[in-house]
């Protein structure tokens, strides 16, 4: 789990430093900088699964994903993860780059992982030179120079993979229902796409190889939908598939472009909460949206049954919202106020005012309604 990040000059985030819980929930404006601070996550990922000049190629360049402010430094990273097996691991990355030309090299790069027997490096390099190590201070690899990050490139036997596997397995979803309306190959798939548009596919993955889940997500669903009776996925002659429903009191099935936004989007996130491959973080855009509030209180309560079972195994979330009602269901000290200031964001935790939580326990005012009045700030 991410205990702690440090970010600075990505975008608008001009020096954050942030602690992270179990679960965090994000509150604030429009362009005060929460969707800046998931692409941060993002941006990391990107960098391990395809490298640094590609995590900046998708966002056009160094220029644009630089504090555009004044006196922008280098954009650096800075994470302490813990561990299962109490260790622990701290990563910093610091890119130093040309707004003109769009060049950029890494300036610095270190991995340190904290055991009870003492810290050891892992990566230590400035500007492309230094060390690559194992944990008993062998050479793991040689450095490819500046342009590059050490945690691009995979090799058997580093401890760096540890490291590397768990930013790479992060998942990121803002779910749109017009891309998961449409017909799939009927073949498995791993995980849901960012956009869902291999939602049926998934289903059917989940049907076919995963029946305990799928029928604790069919549970669910009928107990908020009662009309419903059931939900396939059936493939067709022409090895696709695409959801259908059943209905009480209805003679055909309905085919999911007929389906309502707020069921598809529903069972969207309900697969994601009782998926078997799980992730280690969930980065969610704008939870609410496309759901009824009584649909927002079934997923919080389930979720919050999930993470009791897998207790230390759950997954870490962070989730962007504007919805009063979710800020409600949410937990004073998860949720992260986020506000911009002078173009730059700034994030509190508004659990460290303690006449807002005296508020609270009086159940004088709720905190969807504390937040919406302006008491936490981020409006």
């Amino acid at each position: 789990m991410i205990k702690k990040i440090h970010i600075k000059n990505y975008k608008s985030l001009k020096d954050i430093d942030l602690e992270l819980g179990r679960r965090n929930m994000l509150v604030g404006p429009n362009m005060s900088g929460k969707s800046n601070l998931l692409d941060s996550f993002k941006f990391l990922t990107n960098i391990c699964d395809s490298g640094v000049s590609k995590a900046f190629h998708d966002r056009g360049g160094f220029s644009e994903v630089v504090w555009k402010g004044e006196d922008a430094g280098p954009i650096s990273f800075h994470l302490v993860i813990e561990h299962e097996s109490e260790k622990s691991y701290e990563y910093e990355i610091s890119i130093i780059g040309s707004i003109t030309t769009g060049s950029f090299s890494v300036e610095r790069e270190s991995l340190i992982v904290k055991t009870k027997k003492g810290d050891f490096p892992l990566i230590d390099l400035r500007n492309g030179q230094g060390k690559i190590m194992h944990i008993d201070g062998s050479p793991a690899f040689q450095p490819t120079g500046p342009s590059a990050s050490a945690l691009e490139f995979s090799v058997p036997g580093w401890e760096g993979m540890m490291v590397k596997g768990y930013i790479s397995s992060w998942r990121f979803y803002r779910l749109l229902p017009a891309l998961m309306k449409q017909s799939n190959a009927a073949v498995s798939q791993q995980f849901l796409m960012e956009n869902g548009d291999n939602f049926s596919s998934w289903f059917m993955t989940l049907q076919t190889n995963y029946p305990d889940e799928f029928r604790r997500i069919k549970q669910v669903a009928k107990d908020v939908f009662p009309g419903l009776e059931e939900v396939l996925t059936p493939p067709t002659q022409f090895a696709t598939t695409y959801m259908v429903s059943r209905e009480k009191h209805l003679k055909r099935d309905v085919s999911i472009w007929h389906m309502s936004d707020g069921e598809i989007v529903f069972l969207g996130w309900l697969s994601l909460i009782f998926s078997p491959f799980g992730s280690p973080l969930f980065c969610i855009e704008e939870l609410e949206n496309h759901l009824h509030p009584r649909l927002l209180e079934t997923l919080v309560e389930v979720q919050n049954q999930r993470q009791r079972e897998l207790g230390p195994h759950a997954a870490q979330i962070i989730a962007t919202t504007h919805s009063p009602y979710l800020v409600d269901k949410t937990d004073i000290d998860d949720l992260i106020v986020v506000e911009k200031s002078n173009g730059a964001t700034k994030c509190t935790r508004p659990a460290s005012k303690a006449h807002l939580k005296e508020l609270l326990e009086r159940e004088e005012l709720g905190l969807g309604e504390l937040w919406y009045s302006g008491a936490l700030g981020g409006n």
